[in-house]
């Protein structure tokens, strides 16, 4: 527009190269993707191993991407994922991603990292670790052969120690025993052997017993 000697316009500025080469009437030619055999493509597509190594890829470069945003947050930080729930690796309750606490450690629901800062119990390693050194309410049967009936009068007599984890609102949502603090215990009642016998390999092909 121009008027009585004054100019006034607008100013649109261009910095991604595709629009660079749309301005100068040039496009950019696609790069040519891999030919894959249809035939092959339907027959493999839904193998399971084909499946399970599209996840642990997936899951890899997740992984990845985690432990690089450490360097910046080295205590951990709550995950930005919010489309699928994910499970906490102390108490085992999902929650979406913005509610989950991460680090090195594993994946920690609000409640069970609240617990933590708090000091209600460490920083603890996941349920199904094998060099976990705690056990649930339920192992207690399962693994030593003691009926839950018999657990508070365990707990009464000083036998066995439990740690409550508790929400904000005071209820307990999920307790857990510490190996240091019922040595006793454990002597009494060993861990038995699972007559069966089931395990899986994490992304990094270490064995994991279940």
């Amino acid at each position: 527009m121009y008027r009585l000697g004054y100019l006034e316009g607008r100013l649109k500025g261009y910095e991604r190269e595709e629009d660079m080469l749309k301005l100068a009437g040039k496009t950019e030619e696609p790069k040519p993707k891999p030919k894959i055999d249809e035939e092959k493509r339907q027959k493999y597509a839904s193998n399971n191993l084909v499946q399970l190594g599209r996840m642990t890829g997936k899951y890899a470069g997740i992984e990845n991407m985690r432990k690089r945003r450490l360097l910046k947050e080295p205590e951990g930080f709550f995950l930005d994922e919010e489309k699928e729930r994910l499970t906490c690796s102390i108490c085992g309750e999902h929650y979406y991603g913005n509610e989950m606490w991460w680090n090195l450690d594993g994946t920690r629901c609000k409640d069970c990292y609240r617990n933590i800062k708090e000091g209600v119990i460490p920083s603890l390693k996941p349920r199904y670790d094998d060099k976990s050194n705690w056990f649930e309410s339920y192992q207690i049967k399962s693994n030593h052969g003691v009926h839950p009936s018999s657990v508070r009068k365990l707990v009464k007599e000083g036998l066995l120690h439990s740690r409550d984890l508790k929400r904000k609102d005071g209820t307990v949502y999920h307790t857990v025993y510490l190996e240091s603090e019922n040595q006793e215990f454990l002597k009494k009642y060993p861990k038995q052997k699972s007559k069966i016998q089931m395990s899986i390999a994490d992304n990094k092909g270490n064995k994991i017993n279940l």
